[in-house]
């Protein structure tokens, strides 16, 4: 004959802490227990649900050129790509603090991944990137996914054009060379930026070496930006200072443009802030 059981109503068992209450400043305060699994990274949880909702790992599964692995305990390249991505997020410097989060429970479930790779998984997924043709076949259509993302402006957007320094200390880091920085003469990265002004967004970065001049490649970098942007997001001026623009000649940036059926070229303005509209059609390039 089955008994029924009472409630155990007894003290909780010494490794299991029970809840209790405690008065501060006129506050009543409970402090509770559970099982539930935490994360120190919850506060990711919103964007992954917004990247989620927009359907952004299908995409970038789509085009990455890694081959499926036939191991029965693989991680997918797209598992490794969202896991390092988690990784930049939270402020991860190296491969080895991405492969940290292998300790926290919620990650993969943030994520939607198997499990978070280890710091060698993540070195031979990056070693599958093997030409610059491979690459741009792999992140030329995830940035214009991003791009195609942007509102549409009647007035058109504003480029800025800008370079800037990246510190090596290692200084093993291919391209990495001797150039001038705000600390003295030191080995660094000197990538060429192009940045929406209104939207606050890097649409283009190109890295070059350390010892490359300010305006090295200015003219290529900014006709492969308009040539692949879509075509809702319309540029209406186009900043510069003396450092990219000085050693180029400014019309070579507008020549290649008047070219271009359909397009109005740009108007090369003086130095100062941006002057208002210019037309539909056109824009205005500015240095200053």
């Amino acid at each position: 004959m089955k008994k029924n059981q009472s409630e155990d109503n007894g003290p909780h068992h010494q490794s299991v802490a029970g809840a209790f209450e405690f008065k501060s400043a006129k506050k009543s305060i409970s402090v509770e227990f559970t099982d539930q699994k935490l994360s120190a990274h919850a506060g990711s949880a919103v964007f992954w649900a917004w990247l989620h909702g927009a359907r952004w790992k299908a995409k970038l599964e789509e085009h990455l050129p890694h081959r499926a692995s036939e191991s029965n305990n693989h991680l997918t390249a797209v598992d490794k790509a969202l896991a390092f991505t988690h990784g930049l997020l939270c402020d991860a410097r190296k491969l080895t603090h991405v492969a940290y989060f292998r300790r926290d429970p919620m990650v993969p479930e943030l994520l939607g991944i198997r499990r978070v790779a280890s710091q060698s998984s993540l070195s031979r997924f990056f070693a599958g990137f093997t030409s610059a043709g491979s690459n741009l076949r792999c992140f030329r259509p995830l940035w214009r996914w991003c791009v195609e993302r942007l509102p549409s402006r009647r007035e058109g957007y504003t480029l800025d054009l800008d370079s800037t320094r990246l510190l090596h200390t290692d200084g093993h880091q291919e391209g990495v060379q001797i150039g001038y920085t705000r600390q003295g003469l030191k080995p660094c990265l000197h990538p060429l930026l192009a940045v929406l002004a209104e939207a606050r967004l890097v649409v283009q970065l190109w890295l070059r070496s350390g010892n490359a001049a300010c305006s090295n490649n200015v003219v290529a970098f900014f006709l492969d930006l308009w040539d692949q942007r879509p075509r809702h997001v319309r540029l209406r001026a186009v900043r510069a200072d003396r450092r990219v623009d000085e050693p180029e000649d400014p019309q070579r940036l507008m020549v290649p443009l008047s070219r271009r059926p359909g397009r109005q070229p740009p108007r090369q303005g003086g130095p100062g802030p941006a002057p208002g509209h210019s037309g539909r059609r056109g824009g205005r390039v500015l240095y200053g």
